[in-house]
């Protein structure tokens, strides 16, 4: 099936490719990322929120403790997202310290107040770290202990 598509589409389309196109041998890769727990099992909806709380909060904390690579990040582009996950809590937990002691933008993750057995009880929860805008080469040492979600 050939598809026409609108000319603001097409040209959406057309500026994404020119920025592609720029990327050159040293590009030096800015990320945003998500760190999950996988043993909480959430619903592919609550996996989305908690996720996006995780982004926009890194986000926010990032503009203004890196407000030029925070610029840079965002450039002509949505920027790039990666979602991972941690097989536990401990697994998480040791990512937050890694983050702090590197001094690195990050969000916490706390869902409160919702009823989802068995896991969500009501009570506080820790759920999620979203931290970026990064440089890759800023966080591998951090990042290679996690899995990327499929």
């Amino acid at each position: 099936m050939d598809l026409t598509l609108e000319p603001d589409i097409a040209a959406l389309l057309a500026e994404r490719r020119q920025t592609m196109a720029l990327f050159s041998a040293d590009y030096r890769p800015l990320n945003m990322y998500v760190l999950y727990r996988a043993d909480l099992a959430m619903s592919p909806s609550k996996l989305a929120a908690q996720c996006g709380h995780a982004f926009v909060n890194a986000f926010e904390q990032a503009r203004s403790a890196r407000p030029a690579i925070t610029s840079t990040y965002r450039g002509t582009g949505e920027g790039t997202k990666i979602v991972m996950y941690a097989k536990s809590l401990v697994l998480l937990l040791r990512a937050y310290r890694d983050l702090q002691s590197a001094g690195l933008p990050h969000h916490l993750v706390i869902d409160r107040g919702h009823v989802l057995p068995p896991h969500f009880t009501g009570e506080p929860i820790i759920t999620a770290l979203g931290f970026g805008p990064v440089y890759r080469d800023e966080v591998e040492h951090i990042t290679k202990r996690y899995t990327m979600a499929k």
